[in-house]
């Protein structure tokens, strides 16, 4: 199903009338990624608490791969933040696609500079 949800998106985007689909896609993928990583984890019991590779103090070459569950498991926290986090993309398409009502927003219609801020 993300698969054909992805392959719209694509399609809608090519015709120059972008739909939901990316944040619907960005979304199923984050929280798959999340499940998938947290259930490998768990399927390693007591392991799964320990990284493999030990703690050393230097900085990785790679973020990307993945050697290990836990390295998954950490990372695919990421995927809920990078490009916009989930919670974010759950306001946009209750907003923009299911028409619900948006956030009480005070500063709506105030300038970026004119905002107050902590």
């Amino acid at each position: 199903m993300l698969r054909l949800t992805n392959i719209r998106g694509s399609q809608n985007r090519a015709q120059g009338t972008p739909g939901p689909e990316g944040s619907i896609g960005k979304l199923a993928m984050a929280e798959l990624h999340k499940d998938l990583s947290a259930l490998a984890v768990d399927l390693l019991g007591a392991d799964g608490m320990l990284f493999p590779e030990g703690y050393p103090m230097a900085r990785p070459a790679t973020t990307a791969l993945w050697n290990n569950a836990q390295q998954a498991f950490l990372r695919s926290r990421a995927n809920s933040i990078e490009g916009g986090t989930t919670e974010i993309m759950k306001n946009i398409l209750a907003e923009r696609v299911l028409g619900l009502p948006g956030d009480v927003r005070v500063d709506k219609d105030r300038p970026w500079s004119e905002v107050p801020r902590s």
